[in-house]
């Protein structure tokens, strides 16, 4: 092998060895450095060690050398800490779109990305539940070819599933088949999702990645979102996932409510600044939200009970009257039912 080539070589083997084994309280010393690249077939003298880390150091890799707890050389900084290693696993294996298989590959390079005993450490602390993975192996290229078609402005097909029973058994449908202009990729929920218009309606709608099959980048421009939304420059998705409940869309209203204070952090967590208070009290406050009017907007503002109250529009409280109204039915009780025993 020639001279250059060999001391390449070298080179990675002590950056990865650095990378692998060294922390401020484990630094490695030079036999240490030695008898590794000796166990990979390099055979070198100190100096030639000692030029390499000069090299490396000079190249901008933060190696120090300390004589505590021992003398040895340490990689000072990594691209990322572990903690934040920690943060980015835990959010892998949380992530239900993710399958087994992808949600092991990603954990297990994300690991690599700390020393050895952090990384023993971290897979102590490592668990997933596989009965909420999914089994879409393709949502790795989907991503990519979404990524790709919002980045050229261009429309993407693909076939949607939903759920259906069939022999008694929870299973996808038959599947159907999208065009749709894509605005944005957004988390939420722990599901993956598109936004976009599809063209048969003037609207955004959402799309689960995980129920998509067969994606593909088509040569067609996509519809403008400034067509179908009120953003001109960028399509602002926080803004527009503020606007959305459950990700239901719908017509935009500014909604009157009344709530008790215990539901000001509720509110504060689903408007944030765009909350505009009009009157507060020690029990109550009076805010304008801007929404959605949608299913989701029904379901959020039901599942605040009697603490929240919507006093305009009219057709919003009329609504929600009248869903109040139907649940009663349902749960309504003749004089002859009386309610289920409960075990004590």
């Amino acid at each position: 092998m020639p001279k250059t080539e060999k001391k390449d070589l070298r080179l990675l083997q002590i950056m990865q060895f650095l990378s692998r084994e060294s922390s401020d309280d484990h630094p490695l010393s030079m036999a240490d450095i030695l008898h590794y690249l000796q166990n990979k077939g390099i055979c070198c003298a100190r100096k030639a060690v000692g030029r390499d880390i000069a090299s490396l150091r000079a190249f901008g890799y933060p190696i120090l050398f300390t004589r505590t707890p021992t003398a040895g050389y340490y990689l000072a900084s990594r691209d990322l800490k572990t903690p934040e290693v920690r943060i980015l696993i835990d959010a892998v294996n949380a992530a239900p779109f993710l399958t087994e298989e992808m949600t092991c590959n990603l954990t297990e390079k994300l690991q690599n990305m700390v020393d050895r005993r952090d990384c023993a450490a971290l897979q102590k602390q490592i668990y997933y539940d596989p009965v909420y993975k999914q089994s879409n192996a393709e949502i790795g290229s989907t991503i990519n070819t979404l990524y790709q078609a919002i980045a050229l402005g261009k429309k993407v097909n693909f076939r949607y599933y939903h759920c259906a029973i069939r022999d008694s058994r929870i299973q996808p449908d038959e599947g159907r088949l999208f065009s749709i202009s894509p605005y944005a990729l957004f988390w939420h929920g722990d599901y993956y999702y598109l936004a976009g218009n599809y063209q048969k309606y003037s609207n955004v709608a959402n799309y689960r990645l995980d129920r998509m099959y067969g994606v593909q980048k088509l040569p067609e421009d996509a519809r403008p979102f400034s067509e179908v939304t009120r953003y001109t420059k960028r399509f602002d998705t926080a803004d527009y996932l503020r606007h959305q409940f459950f990700l239901f869309g719908g017509r935009e209203e500014e909604l009157l409510i009344r709530c008790e204070n215990n539901l000001l952090d509720v509110v504060n967590d689903r408007f944030g600044a765009a909350i505009e208070i009009l009157e507060y009290s020690e029990t109550q406050f009076t805010a304008h939200v801007s929404v959605c009017v949608s299913e989701g907007l029904y379901a959020w503002i039901l599942q605040c009970g009697s603490r929240l109250a919507v006093l305009a529009p009219t057709y919003v409280r009329d609504e929600v009257r009248s869903r109040i109204d139907a649940l009663c039915r349902v749960y309504h009780m003749t004089e002859k039912e009386e309610p289920p025993e409960t075990g004590g």
